[in-house]
């Protein structure tokens, strides 16, 4: 297994920014390498969370050698992944859109939207939702963990700032129409177009996205969108992520 750090001036960020990669690859034992271009996972870290602490406290290192993948990790800094004018950064179109490109063109990923999927955790995992439905032609596959599925109804619920939620979403009428995965994702559907494949996972103890994750989970069900839903004994911590993790990678690694 190998860790790059990479670091590059974005155009849609308007300064460098820095990824992690984690890579297939090792040098002791070569023949246990697959053979390149790797299937990709963009993986979000969630609120106050970035990619070296992703790293650190979710083990998926350990399953980038197992299963022969790669994942890139950008840093969300709290931002939803939503673009935005006011701080001059266009998280959303950076991780969906820029920095696919950057990493397929420096690195030996696959350029195969079978191949090519996206995730998070909490925040990161709304921002998998919302931009793996925003993008279905990019990524075949997302993996929402704990997400953060409805940030109005989180706010309602106490769990997260009014000022928060208002400055990156604007009015609830503007997230529910722009943003919304459960919005987005029906209007794939009644255009025709071949949907994402989607897992779901949450803690039952999860204080912060259970319910959420639940409604969502039964608004798929109701509009007819398939899911993989796994619930399971945990809250929102990385002692469940790690817990759900290998059912998350079995998931991507189906064909």
């Amino acid at each position: 297994m190998t860790i790059l750090t990479m670091n590059y001036l974005s155009k849609l960020m308007s300064r460098h920014v820095t990824v992690k990669v984690v890579l297939p690859f090792d040098t002791f034992h070569p023949e246990r390498c697959p053979a390149a271009p790797y299937k990709t996972l963009y993986f979000l870290p969630g609120y106050t969370a970035n990619a070296e602490q992703m790293i650190s406290t979710v083990n998926i290192c350990p399953y980038v050698m197992a299963k022969g993948f790669a994942v890139v990790i950008p840093d969300g800094e709290n931002s939803f992944y939503v673009d935005s004018a006011e701080r001059n950064a266009l998280y959303g179109s950076y991780a969906a859109e820029e920095l696919v490109r950057v990493t397929r063109r420096l690195l030996p990923l696959s350029d195969r939207k079978e191949d090519t999927f996206i995730g998070g955790i909490s925040m990161g995992g709304f921002g998998a939702l919302m931009l793996g439905a925003r993008h279905p032609d990019t990524f075949s596959k997302i993996i929402a963990m704990s997400p953060a599925a409805h940030p109005y109804d989180m706010m309602e619920q106490g769990h997260l700032p009014p000022e928060v939620v208002a400055a990156v979403f604007g009015s609830r009428e503007n997230y529910l129409e722009n943003y919304d995965p459960l919005h987005l994702l029906r209007g794939i559907k009644q255009c025709g177009q071949r949907l994402p494949e989607i897992f779901l996972c949450c803690g039952t103890e999860d204080p912060l996205t259970f319910k959420v994750d639940c409604a969502l989970r039964d608004g798929l069900r109701t509009e007819g969108i398939p899911v993989e839903y796994q619930e399971g004994p945990g809250a929102h911590n990385s002692f469940y992520w790690n817990q759900a993790l290998p059912a998350a990678v079995d998931f991507l690694m189906q064909d």
